[in-house]
């Protein structure tokens, strides 16, 4: 995604062990004081010595598979009601839904046809569910029962099970069902995300896919991140075409995987420019040794700001901080669009982009807004584009250098290359518009 610039730095994705993370602040500070008094700018600076997340044990993540949802028209029985579900479905990502018998002449044969089973299917039961499902939801009982050990070669649609879990058995026998079967969807009576992550936990390991049924679109996408892995897919009942929708941006949002492309800016000039009011944005999530978010006075681009990950002198690490810059500053968020540092507010998203330019959503814990000497910082791309930022005047305040790592941004001089974006012009509140516009 890194266009003329090296794109072999990984991001840290990484799973966090508590016990490497005792690193006190006293022994923070000394570390990055002996690196500052050993005359290692560099390393007090961030681009070498220790900190908590550097030491860090990692292990390598497992590939998230891509998420899907289904939706249940089967107790909805006049045609006005679910015929227009059904039309928009394909077109929101959904790739199943759970039918009756008599409504399956109006599914795309895009979507996969699901039902459930009651009790033991007789043969001729069996030939029909083969001929007409893709997906067949038997009952527990039947997944262990010698009938399904007997029969379960002439299944010939996908096999799955379903469990209500209300309390500790029934959660005990979800798990079980993950052992027998490669397909799992499961209910939760109580409004409690910790069952979820026992099944999923077995599930891992077992390769079998988990469902959960959902009320809303809200809902899916906190099921989307649980355990960080998530449930593999949603089920939604509703007479709601306003649903479909809803889930359809959930899906969008949870698969984006598109990344953002940065490239090469070349620093023109660097100028004081009294005080201002500039925002520190605190994150809900640890950020990598590489990532940061691109912040730019201008809609034309800007420039990857580099996060309080690394050592500094004189203060611990704030591995979820970034020092961004003046209120006016515009930072990229999800979607291709843009807010202000000035509206950013507790739960919005901005987009953290790491230098490799891999790109993911993170929401804002707060907002810190506090009265500093600014620095005007103007760079320029291959193309021409000419963009700034204004930031903290601060030796501690750091962009990303094109080899990818950070440089504080007081050291700053013409002909310096630091990695941004740039893109045509044109925001009408933080949305991109096709119109002519001068900003200067």
């Amino acid at each position: 995604m890194l266009k003329n610039a090296p794109a072999d730095n990984k991001a840290v994705e990484a799973e966090t062990d508590a016990s490497s993370l005792n690193l006190t602040n006293k022994e923070n500070h000394d570390n990055t004081m002996k690196a500052a008094t050993t005359g290692d700018k560099n390393k007090a600076g961030g681009t070498g010595g220790s900190s908590s997340l550097n030491n860090a044990r990692t292990k390598p993540i497992a590939p998230v598979r891509t998420k899907y949802a289904w939706f249940d028209i089967s107790e909805l029985t006049a045609p006005e009601q679910w015929s227009p579900i059904v039309q928009a479905l394909p077109h929101q990502k959904f790739t199943g839904v759970v039918a009756a018998e008599q409504q399956l002449e109006q599914i795309p044969p895009n979507l996969a046809k699901i039902t459930y089973v009651e009790g033991v299917p007789s043969t001729d039961k069996l030939t029909a569910l083969n001929a007409a499902y893709d997906i067949v939801i038997l009952e527990p009982s039947v997944i262990t029962s010698n009938w399904f050990k007997r029969n379960r070669g002439t299944i010939t649609c996908k096999v799955g099970t379903t469990v209500n879990v209300t309390d500790p058995a029934s959660l005990e026998l979800a798990v079980a069902m993950t052992h027998e079967v490669p397909l799992l969807i499961v209910e939760f009576r109580d409004d409690t995300k910790i069952p979820l992550e026992i099944v999923l936990a077995d599930a891992q390991n077992h390769g079998t896919e988990v469902v959960m049924k959902v009320r809303d679109d809200v809902e899916a996408k906190v099921v989307f991140g649980v355990l960080e892995c998530g449930a593999d897919g949603v089920l939604i009942a509703s007479s709601d075409l306003g649903q479909v929708y809803a889930v359809g941006e959930v899906l969008t949002s949870t698969g984006d995987k598109s990344g953002q492309t940065l490239q090469k800016l070349t620093i023109t000039r660097t100028e004081h420019v009294g005080m201002g009011d500039r925002a520190c944005i605190d994150l809900t999530s640890y950020l990598g040794l590489d990532e940061g978010i691109l912040l730019g006075s201008f809609s034309c681009g800007g420039i990857l700001a580099c996060s309080e990950t690394h050592p500094l002198p004189y203060m611990p690490t704030r591995p979820f901080r970034i020092n961004a810059g003046s209120l006016h500053t515009y930072v990229l968020a999800p979607d291709n669009r843009t807010w202000y540092l000035s509206d950013l507010r507790s739960g919005m998203e901005v987009l953290v982009v790491s230098t490799s330019g891999k790109a993911r959503r993170v929401s804002v814990g707060r907002v810190k807004i506090e009265r500093r000497p600014l620095l005007y910082i103007e760079a320029q791309a291959d193309d021409g584009t000419k963009l700034n930022v204004i930031m903290q005047e601060d030796w501690h305040v750091r962009v990303f250098g094109t080899n990818g790592q950070p440089i504080n941004i007081t050291t700053l001089k013409p002909g310096d290359q630091v990695l941004g974006y740039t893109m045509d012009p044109g925001r009408h509140v933080g949305v991109k518009v096709d119109e002519l516009i001068i900003e200067q």
